[in-house]
């Protein structure tokens, strides 16, 4: 197969992207031998010499390289989506309160050192929920919240935790690790403390040291402090950190424990 040019290059990855994603916005840029996808220019130079190198594979490049620029870009195909188009995929999520320091997504407070953020839920990515987008949705973060939490309860219906027992066979840990990228944010689940109190007492304590994993164990001293130092070197080796902090799941809400 013969090296195409630079300008059939440009046509083939235009014909790829439009065939194979054809809600992307896909055009030629005014840069040099560039696309614009979805407002965002990205250069073909990398992806043209790996097509030079084995030309048989060009469509298998191409949308491997379209793929994970929509990752990156965390969902874009979205952007012009409506609320209720869009709305039984929108996930709360339990973040760093500093974890958007220019202030673009929409958050609330939770707790001290913790804030609830809104994201799209789509096959391999979140896309955060941004100010500028709840203002085109004419809507607010009240009814923004109460989806999110709908959709999270709906999700959350059938797993189940993992619990452990102590040495007279009272239950004292319960964990959720689903992986599915909203296992701390159950700890928003507004019958958590309802299904779990029988259990482990009531306030019980809990850990998200990162996204993917919930512990919810009995609030005394000695769980916590067999729990606190693995809470602290998850947090502090995992991705997608949350906090080291224990907090408190109580009939009223979530408080940091003191």
């Amino acid at each position: 197969m013969s090296t195409p040019t630079r300008e059939q290059f440009l046509d083939e990855v235009l014909k790829v992207v439009g065939d194979k994603f054809p809600l992307v916005k896909i055009a030629r840029a005014d840069q040099p031998f560039s696309m614009r996808i979805n407002g965002h220019v990205a250069s073909l130079e990398n992806l043209y010499r790996m097509s030079v190198l084995r030309p048989d594979g060009t469509r298998r490049h191409v949308e491997r390289w379209i793929v994970e620029l929509l990752r990156a870009a965390e969902g874009t195909p979205d952007l012009d989506g409506t609320f209720e188009e869009l709305r039984a995929r929108i996930m709360p999520m339990v973040v760093p309160e500093n974890s958007d320091p220019h202030h673009l997504s929409v958050m609330q407070p939770l707790v001290e050192g913790l804030a609830v953020a809104y994201g799209i839920d789509n096959d391999r990515t979140i896309s955060h929920v941004t100010q500028k987008r709840l203002q085109k949705w004419k809507t607010t973060i009240d009814d923004l919240h109460e989806a999110a939490l709908a959709n999270l309860a709906t999700r959350s219906r059938s797993i189940e935790g993992h619990a452990a027992q102590d040495d007279h066979g009272r239950m004292e840990l319960i964990l959720f690790q689903t992986m599915d990228g909203y296992d701390a944010s159950r700890l928003l689940l507004r019958d958590l403390h309802d299904k779990l109190r029988e259990h482990l007492g009531s306030p019980f304590a809990a850990g998200i040291p990162n996204r993917d994993i919930l512990l919810c164990f009995r609030n005394d001293e000695a769980t916590v402090a067999r729990l606190q130092p693995q809470i602290a070197r998850d947090f502090d080796q995992m991705p997608h950190q949350i906090t080291n902090k224990i907090l408190l799941v109580t009939a009223d809400g979530i408080a940091v424990r003191q």
